[in-house]
């Protein structure tokens, strides 16, 4: 039955998106470790310039660092689902490409500089996998939903319709059968009355 076909390719695909959903929750789970991990230590960094080099300092040099980073998307395919992908250009600098004074700043300053960056990596990195997952999750619940009406409701209603035109179909070949022999019963009567007479 094409339904019952349809059912098993929907349920091949949702497996398949299963797959890379655990495959992308895994990620999540240890970007999501490592980003709480380097925003800890940020902080910690953030705060000893702050005690040592002043918070004017620290600000004066995140004012002139400031910057927009170009970010682009691309798609891939999972069993014909398209998700979508960012794509950034990493946000680390060197020293001299951040835009303030290599007299004005400290190694400390730069190290809050050179945190905070890969702070933004790991970042877009987290958001580019929790977009995939959570595109994954829609088409999981799509698929699963599919899935369901074919099972509850299109197949059941198929079958009983099939079953229907069978009992037809059965009923109108034993009349035919029935009417077989009568009309051969008498196409013999009558040739054994005309044989006799």
């Amino acid at each position: 039955m094409v339904a019952s076909r349809g059912r098993d390719v929907l349920r091949a695909k949702r497996e398949q998106l299963m797959g890379e959903f655990r495959k992308t929750g895994d990620v999540i789970l240890t970007s999501s470790e490592a980003l709480d991990g380097a925003i800890a230590g940020g902080r910690r960094v953030l705060a000893r310039a702050e005690a040592l080099d002043g918070p004017e300092a620290v600000r004066s040099a995140a004012v002139a660092s400031q910057r927009r980073l170009t970010i682009t998307t691309s798609e891939s395919a999972v069993m014909g689902v398209h998700l979508v992908e960012i794509l950034a250009e990493a946000s680390g600098r060197p020293r001299t490409g951040r835009g303030y004074s290599m007299a004005g700043s400290t190694p400390r300053i730069d190290d809050v500089a050179d945190r905070f960056e890969g702070i933004v990596d790991l970042f877009l990195e987290f958001a580019r996998h929790e977009l995939r997952l959570r595109h994954l999750v829609e088409e999981i619940r799509t698929t699963t939903r599919r899935v369901n009406a074919l099972e509850t409701v299109v197949i059941p209603r198929l079958q009983r319709e099939s079953a229907i035109i069978r009992a037809v179909l059965d009923e109108r070949e034993r009349q035919d059968r029935f009417r077989l022999k009568r009309s051969s019963k008498s196409r013999r009567a009558r040739q054994n009355a005309g044989t006799r007479g």
